[in-house]
């Protein structure tokens, strides 16, 4: 990075060149090795050296943010923050001016220097044999305390959880201020008040108690995959946002937690992906397979065999934890942990076969596979009971359903013979039109958060089923009522619902597979479940050019008694 960096044109700006970075670097690694080890390794420096060779490179970001406007030489001068950071904990004297970034200074791994009433776009770190160690900008200065770990004013040291456990402790870092801890866009510090970070130390001590506490996942190997958690504040409507990145180790990031059980799940569900991207790093599992073609039960888009065998991995992960945790607890929350094993070993089960059916695998590769299978074999033998079993398959098709109704475009010219056959009252053609697979945007469905408040909290359901603009629902606005009916149960009612709903809004894909789940057998039912998206093109069809189409219902039954 500092020999791309120091040919570049717009480096290093106002900064001293990456060159004397890295020698400062290089000075605190001969003095503490195990020190500057640490820094490298810390998650958010990966992050920052991964964004940064693609923009030195002229690799276009994805994502466009007012945070990707940070001139170049600012952003290749996190080098020189890492440096100061190594420095600091190699306990050297030292000398370095840094780039000032939203209002201070980070210094990677230990903290943010907060630099109020000061307009310098760079600042001057020092230390010396005197123990004073202090940031300059301009007449701005603020002393460092000798041990870093405590808030002083104007300076915000990155924070720790704490799980307590005698034989599996686990304390990553809680960073909310670090500039690359959210590895999919730079984010500017958002502290958390005192008592936001006291509620994620409440629930992850939790938490963790409950992976430290049972045997189907290894504690000391998740802990060892935790060095950074980021909470982040993404739209998650069906469960709970998680995220990881190979290219930041140890670095999840997390939505709020909603209850200790469900981060339990997702520390171990992150882990997961963060081991096995480490053994990616180091043996192939398996050739190519990076084409986005391939269903994931656990994703709305179309997936590669690559992104399936880090599923299948993760919630092999995710049903362990879950087929402990409902053995250990006999309470209120038992109907939901039983849930949530059904709906993850299913999922796990249908990622497998999908890798056996398509995926090009090494012998290690193979390997690993079958050692997942063995693991997972007794698990889908695993009575579970029948509320939550049945709650979990309507689920895994309903997931089914919404895929193929967003990604499967069914050809037109034979869509056009079933409307014309429609039209003129002849009964459906003996063939089907052929779908290709077109990705799409994708709407998401309010039903699997409905039935895991069902299961979790049945009087809460309650109160939202009979007064849903009374109940605020996961932040979001109030579901519809056929859902509402559907996860009570009232299928009669769902299905009145999801009728009247595409008679206003015929494009309404969730509408549709709602609709799917809430008919009863018959051949309308067989058509919706074999063939939604064949239903769906026809419907557009016969709207064309304009109108409301027919009737949802008659038209299924009518493909579905084809020959």
């Amino acid at each position: 990075m500092t020999d791309f960096a120091s040919s570049h044109p717009q480096v290093p700006g106002p900064l001293p060149a990456p060159r004397e970075a890295w020698e400062l670097l290089i000075g605190a690694e001969r003095r503490s090795p195990s020190s500057v080890a640490h820094l490298l390794l810390h998650p958010q420096v990966g992050a920052w050296l991964s964004r940064c060779l693609r923009r030195l490179r002229g690799v276009a970001e994805e994502v466009r943010t007012d945070a990707d406007e940070v001139p170049l030489w600012l952003e290749t001068g996190y080098l020189h923050t890492v440096a100061a950071s190594a420095a600091l904990l190699a306990g050297i004297d030292f000398r370095i001016v840094v780039g000032v970034r939203d209002g201070g200074v980070m210094l990677p791994a230990l903290g943010f220097v907060e630099l109020t009433g000061s307009d310098s776009p760079v600042a001057e770190i020092s230390a010396d044999g005197a123990g004073e160690r202090a940031v300059r900008a301009g007449s701005h200065t603020v002393p460092l305390p000798s041990d870093l770990v405590q808030d002083a004013k104007g300076w915000h040291p990155l924070r720790r959880l704490h799980g307590r456990h005698p034989a599996h402790p686990c304390s990553p870092y809680l960073d909310d201020i670090d500039p690359y801890r959210d590895f999919l866009h730079p984010t500017a510090p958002a502290r958390l008040s005192e008592p936001e970070a006291w509620r994620w130390q409440e629930h992850f001590d939790s938490a963790w108690a409950l992976v430290a506490g049972q045997s189907n996942v290894d504690p000391a190997g998740v802990a060892g995959c935790l060095i950074s958690v980021v909470p982040v504040r993404y739209p998650a409507r069906t469960e709970p946002f998680s995220a990881s990145s190979p290219e930041a180790y140890g670095c999840v990031l997390l939505n709020p937690p909603a209850d200790s059980a469900t981060l339990a799940a997702s520390l171990i569900h992150e882990a997961q992906h963060v081991k096995l991207s480490a053994l990616l790093d180091l043996v192939p599992l398996i050739h190519g397979g990076l084409e986005e073609i391939h269903y994931a039960p656990w994703r709305v888009d179309p997936r590669p065999l690559r992104g399936l065998l880090h599923g299948v991995y993760a919630f092999l992960g995710v049903t362990a934890f879950w087929q402990a945790y409902r053995h250990a607890v006999l309470d209120e929350t038992t109907p939901s942990a039983d849930f949530e094993f059904a709906l993850r070993r299913a999922q796990t089960s249908h990622g497998l076969r999908t890798l056996r059916a398509h995926a090009d695998l090494t012998d290690l590769g193979d390997r690993f596979l079958r050692g997942i299978e063995d693991r997972l074999a007794a698990w889908l033998t695993e009575p579970v009971p029948e509320v939550p079993l049945r709650a979990a398959e309507d689920l895994n098709l309903d997931h089914q359903l919404l895929y193929r109704l967003h990604h499967l475009s069914a050809d037109p010219g034979r869509t056009g013979q079933w409307a014309r056959a429609w039209r003129l009252g002849r009964p459906a053609p003996d063939t089907l039109p052929t779908t290709v697979l077109r990705a799409s945007r994708t709407a998401i469905s309010a039903r699997p958060a409905l039935i895991r408040l069902r299961l979790r909290d049945p009087v809460g359901f309650a109160l939202l089923w009979e007064k849903p603009e009374e109940h605020p629902f996961d932040g979001a606005d109030a579901p519809l009522r056929a859902d509402l009916d559907w996860a009570a149960g009232d299928t009669v009612a769902a299905l009145d619902g999801y009728r009247d709903r595409l008679a206003e809004r015929p494009d309404d894909l969730p509408a549709w597979s709602g609709l799917a789940l809430a008919m009863p057998p018959g051949p309308a039912k067989e058509a919706l479940l074999d063939c939604p998206e064949v239903v769906l093109a026809v419907h557009r069809a016969l709207r064309a050019p304009a109108g409301g189409g027919p009737d949802p219902v008659a038209l299924a039954r009518w493909i579905g008694t084809r020959r």
